[in-house]
């Protein structure tokens, strides 16, 4: 353990189990922006067909080795409630000069999920662990993911996104101290 950690962990130990099951309920708390205007930006978009699949190790073989665009959702579907999702995070794989694909992206966040080299994209994973739908729509090959990309993130405002919005949003977000 750290330091920090350390000096914290007496207190830590003391809590009550209300007082955790507060601490737990406040982790899974994720401020979301549905802003409806900046629903209009959809015409700016190309067609994308989206696909989904639950992200695990098992659905890999279902991405396609293509750019695109993707977001993880988090999904609650029960026959009991009505089905609830919220998009947590867009991404793109790969560009009009890039190697890189959806395919080599989904691996990537495998990945990140056992090594912790992205902390807040780890605590994202491990947090909504078998809750989370990985979204994805391939892109035309003249068509830049990097552009579809930021528009959806001026879109949707994922609140796990935080260095891809564009620069117009990035200014509004830290106004608002939300950056």
């Amino acid at each position: 353990m750290g330091k920090l950690l350390d000096l914290a962990n007496p207190s830590l130990t003391a809590m009550t189990p209300e007082e955790k099951l507060i601490a737990a309920l406040s982790k899974h708390n994720a401020n979301h922006i549905l802003y409806p205007p900046f629903l209009k930006r959809t015409k700016d978009l190309p067609k994308l067909k989206w696909n989904k699949v639950p992200f695990c190790k098992e659905s890999r073989k279902k991405i396609p080795r293509e750019k695109g665009v993707y977001a993880f959702a988090v999904e609650f579907v029960d026959d009991l409630l009505p089905t609830s999702s919220h998009i947590l995070y867009i991404g793109k794989g790969g560009d009009i000069q890039s190697q890189n694909n959806l395919w080599k992206r989904y691996y990537d966040y495998l990945r990140t999920e056992r090594i912790k080299d992205r902390p807040r994209i780890c605590e994202m994973l491990r947090q909504w662990k078998g809750h989370l739908t990985y979204y994805y729509a391939t892109v035309a090959p003249d068509v830049s993911t990097g552009d579809v990309e930021e528009t959806l993130l001026d879109i949707l405002i994922p609140p796990y996104n935080r260095g891809d919005f564009s620069a117009e949003l990035t200014n509004l977000l830290k106004g608002a101290n939300i950056l």
